[in-house]
């Protein structure tokens, strides 16, 4: 049993965004919606909980429709940094701290990618931008909402890596199997990737990686990795061209 549900007794409703929230409602139950209160379907749907005496977003709530998170949970946000070079070492020339509910953070973080290769929106360039969706939704959705880490997007001259704190979810020892065969979806977090999907966020059909390791690299000698530990996943897309080493670093 995951934690999504539980109230975060130093929210407000008036953190959320709202009308998102009515309309999420009034597409994913319109029936319990009609039967009873936006706040009691909210309920149902573990997005409000019942501290009491009163309604708070849950952490599901939060994560997904509040206005700010961050102020609470600083740790939910987006790094995202592109480097001059191949390793960390090497000059920094951008980085982007993003903040916001689900939707904004896996919209900032392809803003950022598309801004620093240059490509227009939803286009392919140097990274296939449907690989680049899935690798960072699947970050984003399945990280482990108690670490205290962000969601890291990292640019060098010859990949993207997007890491994403907390291990694979139970049962899914290997994701490089995953990625290799596809399998069944297995969410860490059920709730959140449940609504993700109905706000066009993932398809929860266990073919996400696979999809991006046949369709992250340019050729058979390029290879998209994926890895993991009990304490963290990465994946790793290669570049489809090698961009040039920029010695100026960010001041």
């Amino acid at each position: 049993m995951t934690n999504e549900r539980l109230g975060v007794s130093g929210a407000e409703l008036d953190d959320l965004n709202l009308g998102a929230l009515d309309s999420f409602i009034a597409q994913r139950a319109p029936t319990l919606l009609a039967a009873s209160s936006r706040d009691e379907a909210a309920v149902r749907l573990g997005l409000f909980a019942r501290v009491a005496p009163r309604l708070v977003p849950t952490l599901a709530g939060l994560y997904l429709f509040g206005k700010l998170p961050q102020t609470l949970f600083p740790e939910w946000g987006v790094v995202c940094m592109a480097s001059g070079g191949t390793t960390l070492l090497e000059p920094i020339m951008a980085r982007v701290d993003l903040d916001g509910a689900l939707p904004a953070l896996i919209d900032g973080s392809r803003a950022f990618i598309r801004e620093q290769t240059g490509a227009a929106e939803a286009s392919d360039g140097e990274y296939l931008d449907a690989a680049v969706r899935e690798v960072i939704v699947n970050a984003l959705i399945h990280r482990d909402l108690r670490k205290p880490s962000r969601v890291a997007v990292r640019m060098f001259a010859d990949r993207l890596e997007v890491w994403s704190p907390g291990g694979p979810p139970e049962g899914l020892a290997d994701l490089e199997e995953l990625g290799r065969e596809g399998g069944v979806s297995s969410p860490r977090n059920p709730l959140v990737a449940s609504v993700a999907r109905h706000l066009g966020y993932g398809e929860q059909l266990g073919r996400g990686l696979l999809l991006v390791v046949q369709r992250g690299a340019a050729s058979l000698e390029q290879r998209v990795e994926i890895r993991c530990s009990p304490r963290d996943v990465m994946v790793l897309l290669p570049s489809r061209w090698q961009r040039p080493r920029v010695g100026q670093e960010l001041s």
